[in-house]
């Protein structure tokens, strides 16, 4: 997809992070913006931010739960109704969860982060894929984009934050899936699915948002989350900065790639997993001449 003035994004989790910088992005290209959040004052400020950056009324915020599925598709319909369509969606409204291991969970992180990060993709596919899909067929734009947001966790498998890293490699699986029913039904709306290291957002803050319905308090015994934590920000050293994502990943919609990468550092981790599987497949070869 090249990316024009005067298309249309849509950009949930848009208030802070990686959408944030996106948006930025975005928005100095030309492209009109639709920014989603389920914070309405920091959507309010962020909004701001970016119409002062590019004046002329690009820039419409919505707060909405991605988790929701009525919701969404509300949102579809008021962003139609004040654009017109959608060019470029980003599903990238996401939660991190609670550290610890996996017998310590609590029973609602799940549902949590889950309904956030799985099916919030699914809600913000659903909601808007038809539209982006009628617009194509009667030839009323250029092939469309979408990008989920996923992580490096859904290449790999860290230990201590199970539920982000299951509902991570959901939306990589599910992006592919995707991309292949597009291609089948003949559609030319490419996907993208980004695997970022650590970049600079607020998702360690993401227990402000978690519903009170579904509270949950970690239960792992305090030495122990002790240690964890400290592995963890030792991790979490230097950020990639937004501008620097946001840069990468344009340039990775602009390519059509299907899996963008932002932190080669951490590739190792991602083809180490990839070894696995091939070891396994050559013990079954193995095991079948054997036979």
């Amino acid at each position: 997809m090249k990316i024009e003035t005067g298309q249309v994004a849509v950009i949930t989790g848009g208030a802070s992070g990686i959408g944030f910088a996106l948006a930025k992005a975005l928005l100095a290209r030309g492209v009109q913006i639709a920014l989603v959040d389920i914070e309405a004052p920091a959507l309010t400020e962020a909004a701001a931010e970016l119409s002062a950056q590019q004046p002329g009324g690009n820039v419409a915020a919505f707060t909405a739960d991605v988790s929701d599925a009525a919701t969404m598709t509300a949102l579809a319909n008021e962003v139609a109704s004040r654009f017109g369509g959608v060019d470029l969606l980003v599903n990238n409204a996401g939660v991190g969860g609670l550290l610890g291991p996996i017998w310590d969970s609590h029973p609602n992180d799940w549902p949590w982060v889950f309904g956030v990060n799985v099916f919030g993709v699914v809600n913000g596919l659903r909601a808007f894929l038809p539209g982006m899909l009628a617009r194509e067929r009667a030839g009323q734009h250029a092939p469309g984009h979408v990008l989920n947001v996923a992580s490096l966790a859904g290449l790999t498998a860290p230990p201590f934050l199970t539920a982000y890293t299951a509902s991570k490699h959901a939306v990589v699986g599910l992006s592919e899936s995707l991309a292949q029913e597009l291609a089948i039904v003949q559609s030319r709306i490419r996907v993208s699915t980004v695997c970022p290291g650590v970049v600079r957002s607020r998702i360690k803050e993401s227990g402000r948002n978690r519903p009170p319905a579904l509270a949950g308090a970690s239960r792992t015994p305090p030495e122990m989350l002790a240690r964890i934590e400290a592995a963890f920000a030792a991790q979490m050293q230097n950020p990639m900065e937004g501008d620097a994502f946001a840069a990468r990943v344009l340039a990775g919609i602009e390519a059509n790639e299907p899996l963008i990468l932002t932190h080669p550092a951490e590739n190792a981790h991602a083809l180490a997993r990839l070894e696995g599987v091939r070891a396994a497949v050559a013990r079954q070869a193995g095991e079948q001449q054997a036979a």
